[in-house]
């Protein structure tokens, strides 16, 4: 048997974390784009459910026994890189969709009730952050 630190459940809650730490970095930068004010607020609030996301990664990770990544996941980078503040958010949505969609392809794999509930939140925060910055009907530039 693995140790829990090199479980396929901890890697895939790391991966996650990671994201989740990307997404919290790149939401904490676009403070400093030129917005309109009901984008720039709704992005605030999604940065608090990120940085609210990572806390609890972090904390299911130990309470499995495992280390919590100290990564930061690959979406910063590219999320600085984007043209404009409407491919950012174009990114942010694509972002919020992958999270959410890995979250329900492993939720029936995972038998741990707390875990489950902490993912099932975490996943339909992100199907609600995805609809709320459509709603936006922001078009990415390209």
């Amino acid at each position: 048997m693995q140790p829990a630190h090199q479980s396929p459940l901890i890697d895939f809650l790391n991966l996650l974390l990671e994201c989740e730490r990307a997404g919290a970095k790149a939401l904490r930068s676009a403070d400093a784009l030129d917005m309109p004010a009901d984008i720039a607020s709704m992005l605030a609030r999604h940065f608090d459910d990120e940085a609210r996301y990572c806390a609890g990664l972090r904390n299911q990770i130990i309470r499995l026994g495992g280390v919590p990544s100290t990564q930061t996941g690959a979406f910063l980078e590219q999320f600085t890189n984007a043209a404009n503040w409407a491919a950012k958010l174009d990114l942010l949505i694509r972002g919020q969709n992958w999270v959410a969609k890995r979250i329900g392809e492993t939720l029936p794999s995972i038998d741990d009730t707390a875990l489950t509930a902490f993912l099932v939140e975490m996943q339909a925060t992100h199907i609600t952050n995805v609809a709320q910055a459509r709603s936006a009907a922001i078009k990415p530039a390209h």
